[in-house]
């Protein structure tokens, strides 16, 4: 995740705000540290050597928007599905009714979290990717960086304050069952959207009707928009989208389905052994 101290997913998610974009291992002064210096707040941080973050001026909110009509909280614990678009047409931005016009890969997913203790940072998130990895890993010569057609999870784990993304079965050859892209890490906490910078409401296109979205948005002067959007009148989430690597997806689009407010299942935050001895993803 390049830039920024904000969430979410990455990932949002979760990346449901558990992805950042632009995702990449920064050089820190401490080996100890993984993944991105800048996140506003959502994952890390501040270090002591990330420089300014956001790392640009924000632009303005579009053009005859509206101001959000609120602020919106996750709540304490959640669960929800999800389909994830990967569109390589530059031109074939998002926000998308329902889908992409151009070519694009898609998986279904889901997200899980829990805050422990949101104050103290102690936080569970966990996305599940069922057929293709969101491609934030910024190295196309890297095993991890060159293809997403794998599933994959990444899980931010509470205890160690650590993220770890966990392959399967049909993972490509050269990438680890389990590595590690960000230490120290937490998911964002419940009230992240306070720290996005650029905020607005306008209308978004479903079928045949509208509904008025609640968008949060930062942007990175080397990896674009980060932008996460609540459904204004019953704070769900929405959608979110980013910026993807160039190679693979130009455009990523997350869209939410089925939300729940529920304790996700204990079962849920259980690591693979070889977490144990994790280290850094390929490329990271």
């Amino acid at each position: 995740m390049r830039g920024l101290e904000l969430v979410l997913g990455i990932l949002l998610g979760v990346g449901h705000v558990l992805a950042w974009p632009g995702m990449r291992r920064d050089v820190h002064t401490s080996p100890k540290m993984i993944g991105p210096t800048c996140t506003v707040g959502a994952h890390s941080g501040p270090w002591p050597d990330a420089g300014p973050c956001p790392t640009m001026v924000q632009p303005a909110p579009p053009a005859g928007s509206q101001p959000p009509t609120k602020t919106h909280l996750w709540p304490d614990a959640f669960m929800v599905d999800w389909e994830f678009s990967f569109v390589p047409d530059n031109t074939d931005a998002p926000p998308y009714n329902p889908l992409p016009t151009s070519p694009y890969n898609i998986t279904k997913g889901r997200t899980f979290y829990h805050a422990l203790d949101d104050e103290a940072g102690l936080r569970n998130m966990r996305e599940t990717y069922d057929s293709f990895c969101i491609p934030v890993f910024g190295d196309p010569s890297s095993p991890m960086g060159a293809r997403n057609d794998y599933s994959c999870d990444f899980i931010n784990d509470a205890t160690t304050k650590t993220s770890f993304v966990v392959t399967h079965a049909d993972r490509p050859a050269g990438v680890p069952e389990c590595c590690i892209i960000g230490r120290p890490f937490h998911p964002p906490p419940r009230n992240f959207t306070v720290n996005m910078p650029v905020r607005w409401s306008a209308p978004v296109p479903v079928g045949e009707q509208k509904v008025i979205v609640d968008w949060n948005a930062v942007w990175d002067k080397d990896a674009g928009i980060f932008n996460y959007g609540f459904d204004a009148v019953s704070s769900e989430p929405f959608a979110f989208y980013m910026k993807g690597v160039p190679w693979i997806a130009q455009w990523m689009w997350q869209r939410f389905h089925n939300f729940t407010a529920t304790v996700p299942p204990a079962s849920t935050w259980v690591l693979p052994d070889s977490c144990s001895t994790a280290v850094a993803c390929p490329g990271w």
